[in-house]
């Protein structure tokens, strides 16, 4: 991913944007503030969707819950747009620890622009593919308009493993281009018959539009598929290697809370507190990312390779880069050395 400076300058003024719109930042910084008058270390975190989904929890559970704190360090979550922008800003060194879809970093990889993942949010894909009524059967949905938001690329990809379980194609349908945000509405009126949701949106549409189904969940259909990696500027991590360490540290202790059961009702009160959800979509989105393991660190090689390979199949890269290129994963394995250091006391 080549970054110029006018790439850069729109980085920046999304992050200020992003800044000034999110009220959410404001409420989650003053819980880490208000805490205690103990000094804390300021550190900016990009979340790729504003408002959050669920999948994104880790950071908003690790502030809530005092492990940024506990790891000495403030943390200003900043809700973006898209991953687009996450990662221009964490290139641009507007954001301290961007959380994208992983193929961003892939993609910087392969430009070799100076910037890696550190670690996992997200390790599986968080979509459902939902078709609108009666248009669940191949027969039906052949030749008729799909949601996508790009030709091309990841867009390709969900919408092509929607479509894989009814064996068709995207040769077989004709691609409707408009935002995420816009799918639901589309859905409703007809304009498109099938598209794939975030898990807490699948919710929405399966309640909203009676007699819609679920085709695909994609985590099925594409299980090496790596969904969401946290990424930072190598310049950063190296002049900051403790404090990356910590950051690490404190969202591992925010997985290990989210994946404990006796902290679920728990979870679902501060996930609809973040993201402005209904409820039962809250809930049904974080058993579904429970049950997919997704809420995890752990970076596992062998799916950042198939991604990376999909990625060039799919055109989004031109050459492989390799694992090193992608990850540099020593700062997690550090991370995960202090939080069983401090689990013996």
């Amino acid at each position: 991913m080549y970054v110029s400076n006018r790439m850069k300058r729109r980085a920046t003024v999304a992050v200020a944007a992003a800044l000034t719109a999110s009220s959410v930042l404001a409420t989650w910084a003053f819980d880490a503030t208000s805490a205690s008058a103990k000094s804390y270390l300021s550190i900016s975190v990009g979340v790729a969707l504003s408002p959050p989904k669920a999948v994104f929890m880790a950071p908003y559970v690790a502030q809530a819950e005092g492990f940024f704190a506990q790891e000495g360090l403030q943390a200003n979550i900043i809700s973006m747009p898209n991953g687009l922008n996450t990662e221009l800003g964490t290139t641009a060194g507007s954001i301290n620890f961007g959380l994208s879809s992983a193929t961003d970093s892939v993609e910087a990889a392969a430009a070799k622009a100076p910037i890696h993942a550190i670690a996992s949010y997200g390790a599986k894909l968080d979509t459902e593919c939902v078709a609108a009524p009666g248009y669940g059967t191949a027969a039906k949905l052949r030749g008729q308009n799909v949601g996508t938001t790009g030709i091309g690329g990841f867009a390709a990809t969900t919408l092509a493993a929607c479509l894989q379980p009814l064996g068709l194609t995207l040769a077989d349908v004709h691609q409707v281009v408009m935002t995420r945000s816009q799918f639901v509405g589309a859905l409703a009126t007809g304009a498109i018959k099938v598209a794939a949701f975030h898990a807490d949106d699948a919710y929405v549409v399966l309640h909203q539009i009676k007699g819609s189904t679920v085709i695909d969940q994609e985590f099925k259909t594409l299980p090496h598929w790596w969904y969401g990696g946290i990424a930072a500027l190598d310049s950063y991590t190296k002049t900051h290697p403790v404090v990356t360490e910590h950051f690490l540290a404190a969202l591992i202790l925010a997985n290990n809370w989210i994946n404990n059961p006796k902290n679920f009702n728990a979870l679902v009160n501060l996930t609809v507190r973040a993201t402005g959800e209904d409820k039962a979509a809250v809930v049904y989105a974080l058993k579904f990312n429970i049950g997919a393991k997704s809420f995890t660190t752990a970076i596992n090689p062998a799916s950042v390779m198939w991604t990376a390979r999909e990625c060039k199949t799919i055109g989004d890269i031109s050459v492989v880069p390799t694992l090193s290129q992608i990850v540099d994963s020593h700062y997690l394995v550090a991370a995960q050395k202090l939080v069983k250091s401090q689990a013996k006391g």
